[in-house]
């Protein structure tokens, strides 16, 4: 059964528990919200010493309500391991809807920290949002923050919080890494092609750089509108300027746009893609089919990896959901670990000692080696290539090479 399909997240800031007392206590506090009751019961909100709240700060309406409910379930799915418990005590989670957008995302991370007493927050999806969040995180100081997706690294440039800590990914991660080796095995020159907003254009620009110091050429670029149904004018850029192969950035269903008609137009014939994982992800493989097969991407989360502590966590979530884990439901269930083991190690919820805790810690990830950088925050992990190719089940990414403890830049952050 699906989360939603449990009712547990709402738009409106249903609060769900998990404990020993099981799905009542959980349906007894679902109810109390909806029959506007709360009152009696928030001294169980926030701020109990027996209970632990999580505040989710994430999307559960529009575009990236998927990814909001993957993360929700896969950090539901490390309580569930716990027994619902961290630590001794029981966990309690409110989620609120960020709809996306900025003053969203802000209202709700006040309410989260202020009102609710969250012992962490845990999202965003988008950068733009996380970007909003940041002040009102630094100002409060009363949690830490488990940034689920979030990738954009001027969290980290700009930012530099104690207690932002990333159990995603960022944006220079998921691109540079591949130039080097789409250098050394596909091609000695390369277009760009990216989504026209800021997660597109930092990706662009960082896989572009690392390309040339390589000693690849970037014959030329295009950046299209996100949103975009018809690629044709820019594919016919792509194939005008004669690249051996392509690296892309794009999303969602602009990747399974760009992808059908890459295909389509016949520039799998010339020249090989390339891209962010994202571009070739479990979401938009289904969509994608046929002619996602033979292109290459990086990213740091891949369900089909044989490892005996992946094949569990994706073996469990797909018994509870029907479906393979995404990346996002994985950085959800990492966002729980680190949660449990910040508060195992302080034994206690008070967010500086959280923070020493989580500060250059491991965890025991699902995605591979996994560890927070002592000086940012954020994760220094393995990154995958991979390969679509023709599964049992229709076409499903295979690593082909593993990228081992990257050394991440640090943007001028120093947190130790």
């Amino acid at each position: 059964m699906s989360h939603r399909d449990a009712g547990e997240v709402t738009t409106q800031g249903q609060v769900s528990a998990t404990g020993s007392s099981g799905v009542s206590r959980r349906r007894y506090l679902q109810t109390s919200a909806l029959l506007g009751t709360t009152v009696g019961l928030t001294g169980c909100l926030g701020g109990s010493e027996d209970t632990l709240t999580v505040g989710f700060v994430l999307p559960f309406t529009g575009v990236y309500s998927l990814l909001g409910e993957s993360i929700v379930n896969g950090f539901e799915q490390y309580l569930d391991e716990q027994g619902g418990e961290i630590g001794g005590q029981e966990v309690e989670t409110i989620s609120r809807d960020t709809e996306a957008d900025t003053n969203a995302g802000v209202s709700a991370t006040r309410e989260l920290l202020v009102e609710s007493r969250s012992d962490v927050l845990v999202g965003p999806v988008s950068s733009a949002v996380a970007t909003a969040m940041m002040q009102t995180v630094e100002n409060e100081s009363s949690a830490i923050w488990l940034n689920a997706n979030a990738g954009d690294y001027r969290l980290v440039q700009d930012g530099c919080l104690p207690y932002h800590f990333r159990t995603s990914f960022n944006d220079w991660q998921t691109s540079a890494p591949l130039a080097p080796w789409v250098y050394e095995n596909v091609a000695d020159n390369v277009f760009l092609a990216y989504a026209d907003y800021a997660f597109g254009q930092n990706s662009k620009r960082f896989f572009g750089e690392a390309f040339e110091e390589a000693g690849g050429e970037v014959v030329g670029e295009v950046g299209v509108p996100l949103g975009t149904d018809d690629f044709s004018p820019y594919l016919g850029e792509i194939e005008n300027s004669g690249a051996e192969a392509v690296y892309s950035f794009f999303a969602g269903s602009d990747a399974v746009n760009y992808v059908t008609q890459f295909h389509e137009f016949g520039l799998d014939r010339t020249m090989t893609q390339t891209g962010s994982g994202f571009l070739l992800s479990e979401d938009t493989l289904p969509a994608q089919g046929q002619a996602a097969l033979g292109k290459f991407s990086l990213l740091h989360y891949t369900p089909t990896d044989q490892s005996e502590r992946n094949q569990e966590f994706a073996q469990s979530y797909a018994d509870t959901h029907d479906t393979r884990p995404n990346v996002y439901a994985c950085q959800g269930y990492d966002s729980a670990q680190a949660f449990a083991m910040a508060i195992e190690d302080a034994g206690s919820s008070d967010p500086d000692d959280l923070a020493g805790s989580l500060n250059g810690a491991e965890i025991d990830s699902p995605r591979g080696s996994f560890r927070f950088h002592p000086k940012t925050n954020d994760p220094v992990q393995n990154m995958y290539v991979r390969e679509v190719v023709e599964g049992s089940d229709g076409p499903e990414n295979r690593v082909v090479d593993t990228l081992e403890d990257i050394d991440l830049p640090t943007w001028g952050c120093s947190i130790d």
